[in-house]
Parts: structure tokens; C-alpha cells; sequence
């Protein structure tokens, strides 16, 4: 699940006024580290969350979610395209095929969509 400690070493943890700080492992199985929760009860919730929603997902969709997983970018945009027809016009999405196989593919195409993510720009930032 995680863990939760507070760095500060004060000798009354329990009523130390220092931020608790969580360490976990992220969807992607990356370690991170969050500060700031003012008491254990608030780290420790926050701690649960994700384990929550994932009991509040439906089958179906962790299923779907387990399968995009396994795809690379690549077979994503192959298997996306197709199905925006009703949004894109015939030239529209022969362009976005073009672009897809120039300038895409070839930098983000081998990996999987877990390990793509969008800077604010909205230029891409692969995850080592």
C-alpha cells in the first residue's frame, strides 16, 4: 500500500505539528513521495485512494484499461483513428494518418501509453 512518516525526528510523533509525508508506488510503479498532509489520519487517507477507486471500477473498464496498457502507441493510433470517422472528414483523417506515421510514430510509437505523458505545452515527455 504505502507508508507514512513524519522527517522532522521530533520525540512526541503523535502530536508533532510537522507535515506527514506518504511514500507509495504510482499507477506507472514509480516511487513517489507527497508532503504537506497535517496529520497521519489525512496521510493515511490519502494513502487509500487509489486503492479505493480501483474497487469502484467496473470490470469492464479495468479490463479496457488492462488492454490499452498493452499497446504501444503505435497500435493506439491505428485502432483510434478508424473510429473518429463521424468527427474527422475523409482528407482530415488521411492527414492525420500522414502525421501519425511521420511525426509520431517514430518518436513515441514503440511505447506504451502508461509511459507517455503531455507537458503543459503539449509536447510530449517520454518516462526513462
Amino acid at each position: 500500500m504505502g507508508s507514512f512518516f513524519e522527517p522532522c525526528g521530533c520525540s512526541r510523533p503523535s502530536r508533532c505539528p510537522h507535515a506527514c509525508t506518504i511514500r507509495f508506488r504510482d499507477a506507472r510503479g514509480r516511487q513517489r513521495e507527497e508532503t504537506g498532509y497535517r496529520t497521519q489520519d489525512a496521510a493515511v487517507e490519502r494513502l487509500t485512494e487509489p486503492y479505493a477507486d480501483r474497487k469502484r471500477v467496473s470490470l469492464s473498464v479495468a479490463e479496457a484499461r488492462r488492454d490499452l496498457g498493452q499497446q504501444t502507441m503505435e497500435e493506439y493510433a491505428r485502432t483510434w483513428l478508424p473510429r473518429q470517422r463521424q468527427m474527422t472528414e475523409y482528407s482530415t483523417a488521411k492527414t492525420l494518418a500522414s502525421r501519425f506515421r511521420a511525426q509520431s510514430n517514430p518518436v513515441i510509437g514503440s511505447r506504451k501509453p502508461n509511459a507517455v505523458t503531455l507537458n503543459r505545452s503539449g509536447a510530449h515527455q517520454s518516462l526513462h
